[in-house]
This record gives structure tokens, C-alpha cells and sequence, in this order.
């Protein structure tokens, strides 16, 4: 072990916390002194007895907010043992442990789930298969794929799909139908896919926390963390995502599509100013005719029609598989919605919402659009503004909400914000979603700056914490 690694296992219990808070605000996370203050007030009367007795009085000390766990749950795995004595793989070395048949191994993991096991195989796996280089100053990225790598996890997680499905196919029909027709089976094999791969992916966290703890062990946890520091979900920049980090939007910005919903549909209620006669004139029989008391109409809320202008070109292609997961959580919650995406052309995609089910489809059926050409080639926000009118500029009203995703970069093609202040008119609001800064607005191509006048509000949607602040506005 090193002398870094040493300093830091000989350090007060409460100045670890007081590390592990500081890590928590480097990554964002807001931990006021008052609620450092509580963590330690908390641990000194945890069960500490109990493996995650502190773990789980830092977390109701710490943590306010879901967005906030996954980056608690990863700093606390550095600076804390979690199971208490947690051996550290040695990568490369062979211990004298009786050594697994590592494919048997995952293969029982994927089937039965055994935890034990799958700590076990990820530990093997590292000694066999990483080549540790002491003191290198990294995250562990490397290490992670080559154990995975030796394990063969994708591999075999298609081939226990695949055998689940022959064996429920062969079980549930006729003999040598090899189908999953029935919906029993369908439902069946969906429960096998959401185990599989729940296990899968615990494997990939013990092969992830076991190379973690060789990097702890060698230059203490202070310096991983620094090597591991990534924004919080809610701060990431949705158009340069990962495909991990955007797996991860998606899944956190669930609640925040619930709330843009409702939002809009309050904004929209009708109004309350309007005089009831009937029950006017009801209540004024205890005054003998005279209407001292005016009742005005109940406001009934109202499902407002949503239409929503999606820019799905290559330049956006990130935001736009955010904008088709937003719109495809929404979509039960109007009367009337109806979605066009579009790079040259404006195609009514409305239907790709109503036949299948889940963002990630939509998201799949968007690209067959995208790829098939039905979209166009280049980006010409002016005459997908004329298509989009021309269809459905007569069917808007007051209660339609217009929603437009996009960052207005038409190739220095006519911008036609005349047909964007038509659609204005006729809508009761406009609102455009732009996944660029403000200081890129107008530069190059982009004609932002003369769409924003015609908009009830023009944004910039970079974050999810963008979001929930145009949601606040709204409401």
C-alpha cells in the first residue's frame, strides 16, 4: 500500500466525513454546513454494528434529492469500507483461493443471481485479466472493459435471452413452433429479460467496485475521486452525453416530464371570471331577488392540444432522443397531440407515439425515419416551418401549445419567421427549446434571434436542471 493510501486509512472517523462532504460539493451536490453538522451528529449514533449502518445515516443526513444517490452511493464506496472487510483483488496475483470456472460462474450468476458469486467472479476477473499499473493516475475505465472483456458478459447475457426464449417458446405452444405468440409468453420472457439483465449489471458493479478498491488501495480514496468526478445528472449537457450519461437522463427525468405536463395543463384551465346566472339568480332568492351575491363558474381544468416540432438532424441527435423520450412520456396526458419531426421535411410522426410503447422504441422508430431519408437530407427550419403550418396552421387555437425542439441552425436558408408569428397568432403559446447556450444564438447559422420575438418564451435546454427552471417559468 502506498503512503498516500496509508494517510489516508489514519485519519479521525470525522474527518473522513468531513472529506467525504467535500467530495459531495465537488460534485455538485449542495451539502450546507448544518447538514455536515447533522451527518456527524448522525454517525456518532449510527448502528455501526451493522454494514450499512453509516451509509445509512449519511444518506438521510446528506442526500435531498433521487438525482443525487447514485453519485452518494459511488463517493461513500470510496471513502468507507461497505461490507465492512472487503478484501482488496490483487490484479494479476493468484491468492491460493480454489479458482472458478469464470464462464460456469457467470453463467450461474445470470441464472440464479447468487450475489457471492458474482463478487467472487468480478474479483477473479480483475486478477485474471487487468494489467494494474501502479500509481497511474486514472479512472479505471480501461481496467473495466478488459475484465468485462475476459468475462464475456455481453456474450453470454445474449445467449441466456436466447436459450430463455427457446425454452419458453418450446414449453408454452405447439412443438417446434419456436415463437413467443401467446402473450403468456411474451410476459414471461420479459420477466427473464429484467432479471438478466438486472444481474448483468450487478455483476458489472462488483467488477467496477473491485477495480475501485485496487485504485483506493494504491493512491487513496481522495485522489480516485478526483479521477472519477463527473457532473450530476441534472447538470450534464444533454447534447454531448454519453450514451451511459444519456441512459441515465432519461431515467431521471421522469419526474420532470410528469411536471411539464401538469404544468401545461394548468396553465391552460379556463377561465374563472365568468358569471354563473343560474346559481346568481338561485342565490339571490334569500335576498329577495337581489343579486348580492355574484357565483362565478368553477374553473374545470382542461386537457390542452399539444403540437410539438422536433429537429432530429445530426447536429442534435443526442437532444433529439431526449425530446422523443419527453414527448413519448406525455403523449397519454393530452386530448390532442400531435407530433411532426423534421431535418428538411416536416412528417407527421404522431402515429410512431400511439403504436409503440416506451421512449427507447420511439426513440429506435425516430432513427428508421431519420435513416430511411423520409426527414430530408439538410436542415431547412424555414420550410419545415411552412409544411408544419400548412397541415395543421387551420386546427390550431387558444388552448394549443406549440412546443419546438431545436437549435435553429437552417444552413443560411430563409429563416420564414413570418410563418412562425402566423403560428404564434394562432396558438395560445409558442415555446422553443434550444439546446445551445444564449452566446451561440445568432452566430453562424443560426437564426435564433429572429424566431424568438414570435415565441411566448425561447430557452435554452442544455440540462435537466434547464428544464425544471423552464417548467418553474411556466408555472
Amino acid at each position: 500500500m502506498t503512503s498516500t493510501a496509508m494517510t489516508s486509512t489514519a485519519i479521525s472517523p470525522l474527518e473522513r466525513i468531513h472529506r467525504f462532504a467535500d467530495e459531495l460539493r465537488a460534485r455538485g451536490m449542495p451539502v450546507s454546513m448544518v447538514e455536515r453538522l447533522d451527518g456527524m451528529r448522525a454517525a456518532r449514533v449510527a448502528e455501526l454494528d451493522r454494514a450499512d449502518g453509516l451509509r445509512t445515516a449519511l444518506r438521510a443526513t446528506l442526500v435531498k434529492s433521487a438525482d443525487h444517490l447514485a453519485v452518494f452511493e459511488e463517493v461513500f464506496d470510496l471513502y468507507f469500507d461497505p461490507a465492512g472487510a472487503r478484501r482488496v483483488p490483487q490484479a494479476g496475483s493468484p491468492d491460493g483461493r480454489p479458482r472458478l470456472d469464470l464462464e460456469h460462474a457467470v453463467r450461474s450468476v445470470l441464472r440464479d443471481g447468487s450475489e457471492e458469486l458474482a463478487r467472487q467472479a468480478a474479483e477473479q476477473a480483475v486478477e485474471e485479466y487487468v494489467r494494474f499499473e501502479p500509481g497511474r493516475p486514472v479512472a479505471g475505465v480501461f481496467y473495466e472493459r478488459s475484465a468485462l472483456a475476459g468475462l464475456r458478459l455481453d456474450e453470454l447475457v445474449a445467449q441466456r435471452l436466447a436459450e430463455a426464449a427457446a425454452a419458453i417458446a418450446g414449453s408454452g405452444g405447439p412443438a417446434g413452433s419456436g415463437g413467443l405468440d401467446d402473450p403468456g409468453q411474451h410476459l414471461r420472457f420479459a420477466v427473464q429479460r429484467t432479471q438478466t439483465t438486472a444481474r448483468a449489471e450487478f455483476l458489472r458493479g462488483e467488477v467496477r467496485k473491485a477495480i475501485r478498491d485496487l485504485l483506493v488501495a494504491d493512491r487513496g480514496a481522495e485522489a480516485v475521486a478526483r479521477t472519477l468526478r463527473q457532473p450530476l445528472t441534472a447538470d450534464i449537457d444533454i447534447s454531448r452525453a454519453s450514451r451511459e450519461q444519456l441512459a441515465e437522463v432519461l431515467r431521471v427525468m421522469i419526474p420532470i416530464q410528469r411536471k411539464l405536463a401538469t404544468t401545461v395543463m394548468r396553465k391552460r384551465r379556463s377561465r374563472t371570471d365568468l358569471i354563473d346566472v343560474r346559481a346568481t339568480l338561485r342565490a339571490s332568492m334569500s335576498t329577495g331577488g337581489v343579486p348580492v351575491k355574484v357565483v362565478h363558474r368553477k374553473p374545470r381544468p382542461t386537457k390542452p392540444h399539444l403540437y410539438v416540432l422536433a429537429d432530429m438532424s445530426g447536429s442534435v441527435a443526442t437532444f433529439a432522443a431526449f425530446t422523443v423520450t419527453l414527448v413519448s412520456a406525455m403523449s397519454q396526458l393530452f386530448s390532442r397531440l400531435r407530433t411532426f419531426a423534421f431535418i428538411q421535411n416536416a412528417t407527421d410522426v404522431t402515429d410512431v407515439f400511439r403504436q409503440v410503447s416506451g421512449p427507447e422504441n420511439a426513440i429506435a422508430a425516430m432513427r428508421g425515419h431519420v435513416t430511411a431519408g423520409e426527414l430530408g437530407g439538410y436542415t431547412d427550419y424555414g420550410r419545415a416551418l411552412r409544411q408544419f403550418h400548412a397541415t395543421v396552421g387551420q386546427e390550431l387555437e387558444h388552448r394549443s401549445t406549440v412546443l419546438i425542439f431545436g437549435d435553429a441552425r437552417g444552413n443560411y436558408l430563409p429563416a420564414e419567421e413570418a410563418t412562425l408569428a402566423k403560428i404564434a397568432r394562432r396558438a395560445g403559446s409558442v415555446y422553443w427549446l434550444n439546446p445551445e447556450p444564449r452566446a451561440l444564438w445568432d452566430t453562424g447559422d443560426s437564426v435564433m434571434r429572429a424566431y424568438e420575438p414570435h415565441c411566448t418564451a425561447a430557452v435554452t435546454c442544455q440540462t435537466l436542471n434547464d428544464l425544471r427552471g423552464f417548467i418553474e417559468q411556466l408555472g
